[in-house]
């Protein structure tokens, strides 16, 4: 395409017409490949798309300009008197084109990384769905919460009916409950009625306190986030009426803060942080931001972001 009007304008002959061609496409060779090399080891670190076609012409131009003074007689210099001239507007614009194609390679590869980003994201979106559902009915939970259900029955049929209420309340919205974010407060009546539960087994044993302002009752939170990591005090702590265990919940700022003192049990069990990992997936998936995570050996702490209504 810009060999073709030299020719017509020129008077050039058709073995300078070809050589012309040759050399023009050597330099689209190397416009490209120095484009590429710039693009991915030298300047991933510009944004702005001027400075780098900017940046590669440049580097072009210096680059074929060491070999100007022995290909400018491809040319017929009498039509061309500034011939170094000529060939700068040549450069850049053959530059321009092979810069525009590759920003396009660039921007399809983008589409397509992002696309498999997501696609990766679902997956794992699929992943902690499932796990959630696991964790939602912990068979050890069930046990003792049958035990206790057994016991009660010949105890006081009155407390019965209400730890049955109670029960059969928290397993519902438990199974039934699909949405991944729920209203603090609903959050915070399924935490109630599952401490409500653990109660008839420790008694004085667990203290469970929260601080909460009205104003925040309406912000959402991932479900069962607060129970999940309830249940982790609950399984990683020691619980007596001597040393009872002592979990807080707050909002502190922006930030929801479940904490408990930490009482390790002389056979710890062992933890493979899978309820942890996916609450801080799920807060990434949701906010861009993970939890947080405090252990200074007396407390254990996480918090995470409140979301809006």
């Amino acid at each position: 395409m810009i060999a073709t009007p030299i020719y017509l304008n020129s008077g050039m002959t058709i073995n300078q017409y070809l050589l012309t061609i040759l050399m023009l496409s050597s330099f689209v060779m190397v416009s490209w490949s120095l484009n590429i090399t710039f693009s991915v080891y030298f300047i991933q670190a510009i944004k702005s798309i001027w400075w780098k076609w900017l940046f590669s012409t440049i580097c072009l131009i210096l680059f074929i300009n060491s070999f100007h003074s022995i290909t400018r007689y491809f040319f017929i210099h009498m039509a061309f008197p500034d011939m170094w001239l000529f060939r700068v507007l040549v450069i850049t614009l053959l530059n321009t084109v092979v810069f525009s194609f590759n920003m396009m390679a660039d921007i399809q590869e983008t589409k397509l990384k992002i696309e498999d980003e997501n696609t990766q994201l679902k997956i794992s979106w699929l992943k902690i769905e499932l796990e959630q559902l696991r964790n939602q009915t912990n068979p050890h939970f069930l046990f003792n919460a049958l035990s206790s259900l057994k016991f009660l029955i010949s105890v006081n049929p009155q407390i019965t009916e209400r730890y049955l209420i109670k029960l059969s309340e928290f397993l519902r919205v438990s199974i039934r409950e699909n949405k991944d974010l729920v209203s603090l407060d609903k959050e915070l009546y399924l935490c109630s009625n599952y401490i409500y539960l653990q109660k008839m087994h420790f008694q004085e044993g667990l203290v469970y306190e929260t601080k909460i302002d009205q104003n925040f009752q309406n912000n959402r939170i991932p479900f069962f986030a607060v129970q999940m990591l309830v249940e982790n005090a609950l399984k990683h702590n020691i619980v007596s009426l001597v040393n009872p265990l002592k979990i807080l919940v707050e909002v502190k700022g922006n930030l929801l803060e479940v904490s408990n003192n930490i009482q390790p049990p002389l056979s710890p069990q062992t933890s493979s942080n899978t309820g942890l990992q996916n609450l801080n997936e799920r807060m990434k998936m949701l906010t861009g931001h993970p939890i947080i995570v405090t252990n200074d050996q007396q407390f254990f702490k996480v918090q995470f972001q409140l979301l809006h209504p």
